[in-house]
């Protein structure tokens, strides 16, 4: 009579299946670490993009006069894409109301008028020539928009030498 064997053979279905769990696990981690990276690219892209938009209205707002002497004026500020690699384009417009009345130096009334400026600043990081917004790079993983939009109110005839509105 023989003796029947020991069985064997267990601990290599438990390696492969110890291996293959592993890898699995390995795989999952890549994945999370790209797609974290990735947002961390989108975040620092969209902090930048919203800066350079927010240093296009302060490049109106230093000389709001002359920069913003028509209603509807655009400019597109190419400065802007050699220093932070964001294309920025800036349309101000205002509108001028009447406002109450206001004793003048003389003593006499005299109407407060006032300049409402709207100032708007659009950045984004679009490949090539041409205006932002770019719908033609919307569909690139890596383009990012922002806009900033500033009203700012003056009074024309500077009451108590302050040309902001009350």
């Amino acid at each position: 009579m023989s003796r029947p064997r020991p069985q064997s053979g267990f601990a290599y279905i438990a390696a492969i299946v110890f291996l293959v769990v592993i890898a699995g696990i390995a795989v999952a981690l890549l994945q999370l670490t790209t797609t974290q990276q990735t947002t961390v690219n989108q975040a620092l892209l969209g902090a930048r993009a919203g800066l350079a938009a927010r240093a296009g209205i302060e490049w109106v707002y230093e000389d709001l006069g002359s920069r913003c002497a028509q209603t509807g004026t655009i400019t597109d500020l190419g400065d802007f894409v050699n220093d932070a690699g964001f294309h920025v384009r800036v349309t101000c417009s205002y509108r001028v109301y009447l406002e109450g009345e206001q004793l003048d130096a003389s003593g006499a009334l005299e109407a407060v008028v006032k300049h409402i400026y709207r100032i708007e600043s659009v950045a984004c990081n679009r490949n090539g020539p041409g205006a932002c917004p770019d719908d033609a790079s919307v569909p690139r993983p890596d383009y990012v928009e922002r806009k900033r939009v500033a009203t700012v109110c003056m009074t024309a005839n500077n009451n108590n030498n302050n040309p902001f509105c009350n």
